[in-house]
C-alpha cells in the first residue's frame, strides 16, 4: 500500500468490523479531513427508508463536494456526503440525490452489513 491509500477498521462495537481502505485521490480534501480525525466514534443506521447503504452521521468536518463529486456510488464504495456531513458506506449500487465524495472501498465482507441494527456505535480508526 502507498500513502495514497491508507488502511481503516470500522469496529462495530460488540458485532465484528470490517476491513477498508481510504483512497485518498478519489476525494482528497474530505479524505484528508477524516483521516485527521481517526480514531473516532460514531453511531450508525440504515439510510433512511433504505438498506442499501449504511451512514455514519454528524462527522464534523463539512467539506464541500470536490472536484471528483459524483451521485453514483458502487457496492463497497465509502462516500462523504458533505450536505448531510456523513460517511455513506454503500451495500448495494445507488443513485445518491446529492453529490458525494467518494473517499474508499471496503476490503472485506459487505455482507456483515445483513447482521447490524440501526443505531450501533461505530469506531473508525486507522490499522
Amino acid at each position: 500500500m502507498s500513502e495514497a491509500e491508507i488502511p481503516i477498521e470500522i469496529d462495530f462495537l460488540g458485532v465484528g468490523s470490517v476491513d477498508a481502505t481510504i483512497i485518498r485521490h478519489l476525494g482528497p480534501i474530505s479524505a484528508d479531513a477524516i483521516l485527521n480525525k481517526m480514531p473516532f466514534v460514531l453511531r450508525g443506521r440504515f439510510g433512511f427508508g433504505s438498506n442499501k447503504y449504511w451512514m455514519l452521521m454528524n462527522v464534523g468536518i463539512r467539506k464541500g463536494p470536490d472536484s471528483k463529486a459524483t451521485k453514483t456510488i458502487q457496492k463497497g464504495d465509502l462516500a462523504y456526503n458533505p450536505k448531510s456531513d456523513e460517511i455513506i458506506i454503500a451495500i448495494e449500487d445507488i443513485e445518491m440525490p446529492n453529490n458525494v465524495n467518494r473517499i474508499g472501498k471496503l476490503v472485506s465482507n459487505v455482507t456483515f452489513f445483513q447482521t447490524v441494527r440501526n443505531g450501533l456505535n461505530c469506531k473508525l480508526s486507522k490499522k
